[in-house]
């Protein structure tokens, strides 16, 4: 079975809502703490982008959980990963007895967040109920959300939080991702600055992503 680092969403709503703080490193990622089985205070980054929840190995082997090896895929790459039945979850109000996960080493990610993180929140815990990120209270708020000036509709019917944007005087379909902290444009479609040196951006399990930089308009 092939998984996949995809965004999906869950359109369930709950009656009241619940706040959960977070701090904001580098100005974009999203950590805060959370509960496995019996280990409290676990380092959790919040990342959009992945569908289902990461455990760093180490965590995994302290919860002696048994792991049978998977394929997963990442961007245009392929990872091995272990498959991990993650025992109850907390989050906030987000409580899951059994979530079918995944373990890998998440130790890469040290070097360029700057922490260690314990476990990696996927849609699979997030989607359980609507929620609204807020970087300048670094709050999340989870259940009845309050309407807001401006949005976008996401595609329906799809794994992705997919939208769709101009950019460059074309239409784009954008993937939202708070794990990373760039625009990330595959394929050529807008077009690079012949000035600008190639760059790069570690992602997740260590993947390092590389790419041209370009001006968009």
């Amino acid at each position: 079975m092939k998984r996949s680092f995809l965004f999906w969403l869950c359109l369930s709503l709950r009656a009241s809502s619940q706040t959960v703080s977070f701090e904001l490193h580098d100005d974009f990622l999203i950590v805060s703490k959370c509960t496995i089985g019996t280990l409290q205070n676990l380092v959790a980054v919040i990342d959009t982008g992945v569908t289902e929840t990461t455990l760093d190995l180490r965590i995994a082997k302290r919860l002696s959980l048994s792991m049978r090896p998977e394929a997963a895929s990442f961007g245009t790459r392929n990872v091995v990963v272990q498959a991990v039945s993650i025992p109850k979850i907390e989050l906030g109000p987000l409580r899951s007895e059994h979530l079918s996960g995944i373990a890998g080493d998440l130790s890469p990610l040290t070097h360029s967040m700057g922490i260690r993180p314990d476990v990696l929140i996927g849609m699979d815990l997030l989607g359980m109920s609507k929620f609204l990120i807020d970087y300048k209270a670094k709050t999340i708020t989870f259940g009845t959300v309050p309407s807001l000036p401006h949005s976008a509709t996401l595609l329906p019917g799809r794994r992705f939080a997919l939208l769709d944007a101009t950019a460059d005087g074309k239409m784009l379909r954008f993937q939202v991702d708070t794990g990373f902290n760039a625009v990330l444009i595959y394929g050529g479609k807008v077009r690079a600055s012949a000035v600008l040196q190639s760059d790069s951006h570690e992602a997740a399990l260590g993947l390092v992503l590389r790419a041209q930089l370009a001006e968009i308009r």
